[in-house]
């Protein structure tokens, strides 16, 4: 495989891994509204259940966060490392960096200098015509 299919798969799998944190809290809150529900319902007569299912949902977000991190990794990886830099991965980099502003206070820190570096590398990316 050439540098530039690799670069491809591992961008693609960062960009998949991206929305981990989404999916970990969508598991969370189903966990906790499950026990709540299970709460209402029976009492509080078995408070080692609930707390096995809090603690799942717990885990479920941690897990999602750490693989953002990774998809983090992975996509600063396929932009510096393998110098994967076409036009689509450019716009798909620009789009969820704006998400990212919306998760206040680090993602809107990390959105702001990755959209910065985007800005600034624009012409690394493919667009010659583009005057700064």
């Amino acid at each position: 495989m050439n540098k530039e299919t690799v670069g491809k798969y591992v961008a693609i799998i960062g960009l998949l891994l991206f929305w981990a944190p989404l999916w970990g809290i969508i598991d969370s809150y189903l966990n906790m509204s499950s026990s709540f529900q299970e709460i209402t319902l029976f009492g509080a007569n078995e408070p080692k259940t609930s707390q096995q299912e809090m603690s799942s949902a717990v885990l479920s977000t941690v897990i999602g966060f750490f693989l953002f991190l990774v998809a983090l990794c992975l996509l600063t990886f396929s932009v510096v490392g393998l110098n994967y830099r076409t036009k689509w991965f450019f716009w798909a980099l620009i789009i969820y960096s704006t998400l990212l502003l919306l998760a206040f206070p680090f993602g809107t820190v990390v959105g702001i200098i990755v959209l910065v570096v985007l800005f600034i590398s624009r012409k690394k990316f493919g667009f010659v015509g583009d005057v700064t």
